[in-house]
């Protein structure tokens, strides 16, 4: 962990809002017809977009200490011995919680439980979602800004504001038809948002830092997904899948909360001291 900060903290989310929503800008107004720009432009913008965290939070840490910092921090990406359990929560847990609400709308007049992926295209598409589904985009950024965040607050404070910019980050694509946040109740979004960045940051403080655990959390909440259709694009426009979702995550997340060690009113010593 970084022992001082030099970037000031508000450098990090401006820079990071900024260029992820000047990118999302250009297909916001072509999905209104306020600019006449082709469906490949329009992707190759939210792809960009989507490095906005990503590209801030090297810029902080080069300014915060260097190349040396720099290293040090792509090199978190690269622990891997986080031991069996946070292995298994990061792969497990989200996709447990999509299960759960479609199990439960199966019994309340949704449709039978299904998985909408086959077990033999499982491999390929997750390792389609890790490397280009958002999560190297994002978390290297979301790390950063956790350790930033819990410098002057409790490690679950931090958690929850960054859940919080995190929902918030995504504002732009909920404007633009045909994309998922465009079918989703923002506030549902939120809870989930949040009750996953709780999730994250547990995983990620308990495994020294391991930005790696982040990465697998994050790809395991693209491929939920993918693997059930908690998102309803018909005409029928059912939320009950999705708000189930951020549901369960949300109590997965207060068992998290008022569980793990590091969130049990751990002073910042200590918490420091967890996290090595």
């Amino acid at each position: 962990m970084h022992s001082s900060f030099r970037t000031p903290g508000w450098f990090y989310f401006v820079l990071a809002f900024g260029i992820t929503w000047a990118f999302w800008l250009v297909p916001v107004l072509a999905s209104r017809g306020a600019l006449p720009v082709g469906h490949g432009v329009q992707l190759a913008c939210l792809f960009a977009g989507s490095f906005g965290p990503f590209i801030s939070a090297f810029v902080a840490v080069y300014r915060d200490g260097g190349w040396l910092a720099v290293r040090e921090f792509a090199g978190r990406a690269l622990r891997y011995r986080m031991g069996l359990f946070y292995f298994l929560a990061a792969m497990l847990l989200v996709p447990i919680a999509g299960a759960v609400s479609m199990l439960w709308m199966a019994g309340h007049g949704g449709a039978p439980f299904a998985l909408q992926v086959s077990l033999s295209h499982f491999p390929l598409l997750y390792a389609e979602l890790f490397i280009f589904g958002g999560s190297v985009n994002e978390e290297f950024g979301w790390s950063y800004a956790t350790d930033r965040l819990q410098q002057r607050q409790s490690l679950l404070r931090a958690a929850v504001w960054l859940g919080v910019i995190w929902g918030c980050w995504h504002i732009p694509l909920f404007f633009i038809t045909g994309l998922t946040q465009s079918f989703l109740p923002f506030w549902a979004f939120l809870v989930f948002t949040v009750a996953l960045r709780i999730v994250i940051v547990w995983g990620y403080v308990s495994t020294r830092q391991s930005i790696l655990v982040a990465l697998l959390f994050h790809t395991a909440s693209n491929f939920s997904f993918n693997l059930f259709a908690v998102v309803d694009r018909s005409p029928k426009h059912d939320e009950r899948g999705f708000i189930g979702y951020a549901l369960a995550m949300l109590v997965i997340a207060l068992v998290v909360a008022f569980t793990a060690r590091c969130y049990r009113g751990a002073s910042q010593d200590s918490i420091a001291s967890a996290a090595r």
